[in-house]
């Protein structure tokens, strides 16, 4: 009883909060509920989004969770590759937008790391580098860098087997709701695993159930050497997500 009424609670607050993030959207891109679906696709959308974020002074903005949720789930995956190679740990920020996880990352680990932040538009790029260039004097370990590129997520253009971790907190999840939804995930998934080096993860938080993100990430792993696991994060705000970790095989 407890545990329906508590399911039904959590179905509710993520049908909410979808909803805002539609309404918004649709008011920015000019099209309607109906037409959303082709919208979220499209760069031009999230040109105006981000836009819109600028003039409204928005220097930072996170989907679903922030560092504080975040930070320590992905660490001990950071640090384990840190451990295997003993170097410079690689990381893609895939689809970053105006969040700051990776640059808090960045600044606060001891170890040294790589990260470059992709997203397919420039302003929140832009954004973002300035904060970094105001802030590295305050970076923990000298020889950790932060990069900023603008990149497809269904067409990286990175070479094969370059990273260690990739994080995508929320890109799929706006993707798979799009005119072309499954069939595109399935490559942004495919093109993460083939940058990913062998014994990488890519760390995908999202509000979609396992019994439907399961099945998107298995199909895909399945042909690509690698396995699917999964986690529920609770947040302070009432909010449940998960993090779905595909594992490339070493």
């Amino acid at each position: 009883m407890f545990v329906c009424t508590g399911r039904l609670l959590h179905v509710a607050r993520v049908l909410a909060c979808r909803a805002q993030i539609k309404q918004h959207l649709s008011s920015i891109s000019g099209t309607n509920n109906d037409d959303l679906a082709n919208a979220m696709g499209k760069r031009a959308t999230w040109e105006n989004f981000y836009k819109t974020q600028s003039e409204q002074g928005t220097k930072q903005f996170d989907w679903f969770v922030g560092y504080e949720e975040v930070v320590d789930l992905v660490s001990p995956y950071l640090h384990k590759h840190k451990k295997s190679h003993n170097s410079h740990v690689v990381a893609l920020d895939l689809g970053c937008g105006l969040s700051n996880v990776a640059l808090r990352m960045c600044l606060s680990s001891e170890e040294p790391m790589r990260i470059v932040c992709a997203d397919i538009v420039m302003s929140p790029l832009q954004t973002m580098r300035q904060q970094y260039q105001s802030t590295r004097g305050v970076v923990r370990n000298s020889e950790s860098h932060l990069l900023f590129t603008m990149a497809d997520a269904s067409q990286l253009p990175f070479k094969d087997r370059c990273f260690d971790v990739v994080l995508d907190k929320g890109t799929t999840d706006v993707i798979i709701r799009s005119s072309r939804g499954g069939d595109l995930a399935r490559t942004v998934v495919q093109e993460s695993l083939r940058v990913l080096r062998c014994g990488g993860q890519l760390l995908q938080f999202s509000d979609e159930d396992p019994d439907i993100r399961l099945t998107l990430l298995n199909g895909v792993a399945s042909r690509s050497r690698a396995t699917v696991t999964f986690k529920e994060i609770s947040t302070p705000h009432g909010m449940e997500y998960f993090m779905y970790v595909v594992q490339k095989e070493s």
